[in-house]
């Protein structure tokens, strides 16, 4: 399982994030129309993408805040993967070419739908990752190998903190892909 250096992937962890919120902000130059638009028939619009997110990492921030509140400051190293926290990150993580291995979303997590305002989606999951960010600065004083978060759509299955957040960071990157290519279909109608 790979081993890495707990600063070093922190740091690669807040540097995937800040890419991530730039990608997010160029959403927002779409009107609420587009952002609305569903590709086809049972895909998701990029508002929904968002929306999933939203809830997503809604679910993970309340795992992983109190947990990582009690946790005792401890300087750690190293952070070793677990077999199955790898392996889930290694299922959601998009490939090099920018291919994703299909996953369906658990029905929990599907978007509602609900929100008129697309552009207050994408604003509110650029709220999320301050949040996530805060977190991943937190973790610096953490041992992030001995914190246990439960997996989300399976909580007797519990992950290594850094391995929750490699899922969740990979998870986002995933969605920022399927946001794109939404993106690119609507620029090319």
């Amino acid at each position: 399982m790979p081993v890495f250096s707990k600063k070093q992937l922190l740091l690669d962890l807040t540097d995937r994030t800040e890419l991530i919120r730039s990608t997010t902000k160029s959403f927002l130059r779409l009107s609420n129309e587009e952002l609305k638009l569903k590709p086809a028939p049972g895909k998701w619009s990029i508002c929904e993408v968002f929306e999933h997110l939203l809830i997503t990492q809604d679910i993970y921030f309340k795992l992983i805040l109190p947990k990582i509140a009690g946790a005792p400051d401890k300087d750690a190293e190293i952070h070793k993967s677990s077999i199955i926290g790898n392996f889930v990150y290694m299922q959601i993580k998009p490939k090099p070419d920018g291919s994703v291995f299909k996953l369906p979303a658990p029905k929990i997590l599907y978007p509602t739908n609900n929100e008129t305002d697309a552009h207050l989606v994408i604003n509110n999951f650029l709220q999320q990752l301050d949040v996530l960010h805060d977190i991943l600065q937190h973790a610096s004083t953490k041992d992030i190998q001995r914190i246990k978060i439960p997996f989300a759509v399976a909580s007797f299955i519990k992950l290594r903190l850094g391995d929750s957040l490699r899922f969740l960071i990979a998870h986002n990157e995933r969605h920022m892909l399927q946001a794109r290519r939404v993106s690119d279909l609507i620029n090319t109608n």
